[in-house]
């Protein structure tokens, strides 16, 4: 590896497993020993999990919340005073020093009764006040964090703008205002959790200095003149969750409440600090509802085939039901083991560079659990569809998969919508890694089978076949990207293929949960428990395929004409009759 970093996430200090996977190379002795929480660690999560499970059955009832579009009054400052808000932050400003696991966990049960009380929690702990108090430095702007963070006081972080969130450029700028050691900010942001509630919100902005523009972060407390908080933002889903949009007109803000960060020479959407907590935060924001949600939905499954029969046979018996409930299970095992991957580590002080599989854990939790409680409503077929008040009618057991499953579709756009996700990894990161050619291209080119290493590795042999897989697919993954790079010496011109940098992601995806599932299965077994290995072979079989349809579609030799039959429609001078009869449509 190259002792200067090729993109942002990388650390020379620290190896990454998925960043060795991205150059070819499959690093088993990196993930073989799998993090496991430690006992005394685990038992302080359970405490405040039980806490707050207490606390949401007394006095959240989500079906209201989701009826209703609102929390119960007072709750938000409920949570706020028992210091949810600051879960990890030192007990001095009335935090509860959680690791990252633990914190991981409070949102995942929360998210298990009220998705709604959920992002509550997660955006305070992933980019609010207390999240920013652990990076900014000693000086005027970390006591104001520390002061707002001790009292309970709420914030958001505001960066999305109307003008769409996958824009470099924030259109919100700063303007110094050099006698009064201060700046000027004007603009508009939207999609601001907490923004409806919050009193201080971190604010994106571009200033120019020097003929040069950056973005920086601002903090401002929203009753400061010139500081507009709109009404609420309505969702298919997640009803209940405050968010909305703020203005800016002309805000003075001092000088000493921008976070100053050292700059980054590489590319980042945001401030690098700010990137990194994003990465993290993804995790409580995106991965922990995603996995509650995973494993409601398996939990109902179960309860619904126990229940039913289908002309005197009982469900369970049927072995299209059997593969369907395995693959949500070794779905929802993909979907833990990914988060304790991405946090467990940084816990217990590994030196593991965990940011790669931070920025990719948001795809891998978020599809996993769509597909989850897609399969589980059509599982549940017309009592799926149904509300779960319309069940309670009636009879039947009231289960709200219908609500989970709006809420779910949530997780695959926040955050950044799926596939541009999958474009922005394979642009920033794996094609850093074949511009310029690696040292070891020469090796990639070969394409020969991997002898690998798989020292310790406490697998059935179906499992280990899996394994040995999964080393030879990532070479062979190194090869197809080297193979790319140099039909494309131009790195512009392999960028603007988009689609094929989305299917690049998607075969790295599949590999890493492969071989993270084959990893805990082999250190559960290692322990005696030996139910992770079924759980891994049947994710593994159900990755292979869909492996080998991503690499069909990448290398197809004669794509559709796609450009020629968009810009027929968006002309709008043929393709009409498509939209003939349709309300809102053409007329002949």
């Amino acid at each position: 590896m190259s002792k200067k970093p090729r993109n942002f996430s990388s650390d020379p200090s620290r190896p990454s497993f998925l960043e060795e996977l991205y150059q070819g190379r499959f690093r088993w002795d990196l993930i073989r020993d799998f993090p496991v929480q430690d006992a005394q660690d685990r038992a302080e999560g359970d405490r405040l999990v039980e806490q707050l499970n207490v606390l949401l059955r007394e006095r959240i009832d989500p079906t209201a919340v989701d009826r209703d579009r609102q929390l119960p009054e007072g709750f938000l400052a409920e949570l706020a005073t028992r210091g949810y808000f600051r879960l990890q932050a030192d007990r001095a400003v009335g935090g509860h020093e959680l690791s990252h696991y633990n914190t991981f966990r409070v949102v995942v049960a929360a998210a298990s009764w009220s998705t709604p009380v959920a992002l509550s929690i997660a955006i305070e702990n992933a980019l609010g006040a207390s999240a920013f108090l652990s990076v900014v430095p000693e000086g005027p702007l970390r006591e104001l964090l520390r002061a707002h963070v001790a009292r309970g006081g709420l914030s958001a972080s505001a960066d999305s703008e109307p003008q769409g969130a996958a824009n470099q450029r924030r259109a919100t700028t700063a303007t110094r205002v050099e006698t009064a050691e201060a700046y000027l900010l004007n603009g508009q942001k939207v999609f601001v959790g907490h923004a409806p509630v919050a009193e201080l919100v971190s604010v994106s902005a571009t200033i120019r200095d020097n003929g040069q523009e950056r973005v920086q972060m601002f903090f401002v407390r929203t009753d400061s003149p010139g500081v507009t908080a709109g009404q609420w933002h309505e969702y298919m889903g997640i009803k209940g969750f405050p968010n909305g949009w703020l203005n800016f007109d002309n805000v003075l803000v001092p000088a000493d409440q921008m976070f100053v960060e050292r700059a980054s020479e590489h590319q980042v959407r945001v401030t690098p600090e700010t990137a990194k907590m994003v990465a993290r935060g993804r995790l409580h924001l995106i991965a922990a509802p995603s996995l509650a949600i995973a494993k409601l939905c398996v939990q109902w499954a179960r309860d619904f085939v126990l229940r039913r029969e289908v002309d005197g046979r009982k469900l369970a018996d049927y072995q299209e039901i059997q593969q369907q409930l395995a693959e949500s299970l070794a779905q929802t095992f993909a979907i833990e083991t990914m988060s304790q991957w991405c946090l467990l580590p940084d816990d217990q002080g590994r030196q593991i560079n965990q940011r790669f599989e931070q920025n990719a854990s948001k795809n891998v939790s978020s599809l996993l659990c769509w597909d989850v409680v897609d399969r589980t409503m059509s599982l549940l077929a017309a009592e799926g569809y149904e509300t779960a008040h319309s069940k309670q009618q009636r009879g039947a057991p009231p289960v709200p998969v219908e609500r989970f499953m709006r809420d779910a579709r949530n997780l695959r756009i926040s955050g950044g919508v799926d596939f541009q996700i999958d474009n922005w990894i394979a642009r920033m990161s794996i094609l850093s890694y074949y511009y310029p050619e690696p040292d070891h291209a020469d090796e990639l080119a070969k394409n020969e089978p991997v002898r690998g290493d798989f020292d310790g590795a406490v697998l059935t042999d179906r499992n280990l076949g899996h394994l040995r897989w999964v080393a030879d697919e990532v070479h062979r993954f190194g090869a197809t990207c080297l193979e790319l790079a140099r039909r494309n010496p131009d790195r512009a011109s392999l960028q603007e293929n988009e689609r094929t940098l989305i299917l690049l992601t998607g075969i790295a995806r599949e590999l890493l949960v492969m071989s993270l599932t084959l990893a805990r299965a082999s250190k559960m077994a290692s322990t005696g428990d030996h139910s992770g290995q079924e759980l891994a072979d049947v994710y593994c079989v159900s990755a292979g395929h869909r492996i080998a349809d991503l690499r069909r579609r990448l290398s197809a030799n004669a794509p559709a004409n796609v450009p020629s039959l968009n810009a027929a429609w968006l002309s709008g001078t043929t393709l009409d009759h498509l939209t003939y009869d349709a309300a809102t449509g053409s007329r002949r």
